[in-house]
């Protein structure tokens, strides 16, 4: 008469013992909190850019600039499809060469910047992962654009030799930033998940040289002159001096992340 409430506990044990066991794997995954990824990217410059000498002074081809990125952003998580975000990034860029036959054996210029921006990340899961659309507002710390020139050997006899620079400095500018891409999960850890995702960037932010210094390095001012002759000055373009101008940075860029969900 004891053994039939033995039995019904050593079978009742029996169905329990397997649903304990697997009762954390029920359990949910803890929500995630946040992100932080390092990107690197490469891209286009489209902004105000003049174009390039083509071999002869009235002969003229578009500079294509082209560069490189690096960054990082990290993100806090709002809601299971919504992060606030902030990214770090800095790039360069510089456009392909012209020339001058017997005058410049080579112009190239290029261009590096910092920016700061904070901006929200929406997900929709898609396949095995998320399509992500971001939008940001920020900065561009102050930056400089720089034109290179190497004289032909000709100009010696006029007095110009050698290579040349002129350096434009520009003040802090502000912009906006907008990028559509995929997220693909790539492995569990302990502490999070790893991920990776390609993005198409697009980038615009404006700036001036009010009070900043252009800087000229044995620069020619007027390849027109007869002869041509070459400066070397720094000037502050400020009101009653040298013209201020605006300058637009403005690129689209292929973004390769790799980051970490926790």
């Amino acid at each position: 008469m004891h053994l039939r409430p033995l039995c019904i506990a050593i079978i009742s044990l029996g169905f329990a013992w397997p649903a304990a066991l697997h009762a954390d794997d029920a359990a949910p995954d803890p929500p995630e909190m946040g992100f932080v990824e390092a990107e690197g990217g490469w891209g286009f410059q489209i902004g105000e850019l003049p174009y390039l000498p083509d071999h002869e002074a009235t002969h003229y081809k578009h500079p294509l600039v082209t560069g490189w990125s690096a960054g990082i952003t990290a993100g806090y998580f709002v809601g299971s499809d919504l992060a606030v975000t902030a990214s770090w990034e800095y790039r360069e860029a510089s456009t392909r060469k012209g020339s001058i036959d017997g005058v410049i054996d080579r112009v190239q210029g290029n261009i590096h910047y910092h920016t700061f921006s904070i901006g929200a990340r929406i997900y929709r899961p898609t396949g095995p992962g998320w399509l992500r659309a971001e939008f940001a507002a920020g900065l561009a710390l102050p930056f400089r654009t720089e034109e290179e020139f190497d004289y032909d050997p000709a100009l010696a006899r006029l007095g110009v030799a050698g290579s040349g620079s002129r350096t434009i400095h520009y003040n802090l500018g502000y912009g906006a930033q907008a990028q559509f891409g995929y997220e693909l999960p790539v492995y569990d850890l302990p502490f999070g998940h790893l991920y990776a995702a390609l993005s198409l960037e697009m980038r615009a932010f404006q700036s001036n040289n009010r009070g900043r210094e252009t800087e000229l390095d044995n620069f020619i001012t007027d390849l027109a002159a007869v002869p041509p002759a070459a400066t070397t000055t720094t000037f502050e373009t400020q009101n009653g001096g040298a013209q201020p101008e605006q300058y637009a940075v403005s690129d689209i860029t292929w973004r390769l992340a790799v980051g970490m969900r926790f």
